[in-house]
């Protein structure tokens, strides 16, 4: 953490570490008791799919801390970050906690932790478009035209993604 977040204790946002605890703690709790003892050959076709899903979630927080404002109450910000992976998704940190809830439930093989796992994601989603709201009412159309070129949660805009989806614009 840099010196200029430590300047303003206020301003540090401690709910998404608490809440990621709770998440992972109750998946973790509550997948333990579910997980099949088995292992055949879907289930390390899941591993390894479970494995692609921590290693988003690693990228995508490292990428999103070498920012204060991801530190910030959305409220607190005198700037958005709008370079880096901000350039591309406006929630990474939203982002990599869904892509680890979704790496939770490939990782246990449970259809029992599907409801938890929905659950959370569900919540990690509508703290993401709260988060946004704020952001609009702070910084208007500023951040209203930020919008318009990055997707909320996956990287890309709508032309990005066309073009990719196309297989135009591929090199």
């Amino acid at each position: 953490m840099t010196s200029d977040s430590w300047d303003n204790p206020g301003s540090y946002n401690y709910w998404r570490p608490l809440l990621a605890i709770i998440n992972f703690g109750s998946l973790l709790f509550y997948g333990a008791g579910l997980m099949r003892p088995t292992a055949e050959l879907w289930d390390y076709i899941f591993v390894a799919i479970g494995c692609y899903f921590t290693l988003k979630f690693g990228r995508y927080m490292s990428r999103a801390h070498q920012f204060k404002q991801t530190r910030m109450q959305p409220g607190d910000m005198d700037e958005f970050p709008s370079k880096g992976i901000y350039s591309k998704i406006r929630q990474p940190i939203s982002a990599a906690l869904i892509y680890m809830n979704l790496a939770y439930a490939c990782f246990y093989r449970s259809f029992g932790l599907i409801p938890a796992v929905a659950i959370f994601v569900a919540f990690w989603y509508m703290l993401a478009r709260y988060e946004d709201g704020k952001m609009l009412n702070k910084f208007g159309d500023e951040y209203k035209e930020y919008m318009k070129y990055t997707a909320m949660l996956r990287g890309g805009s709508d032309e990005q993604q066309r073009l990719a989806s196309s297989g135009y614009d591929m090199y």
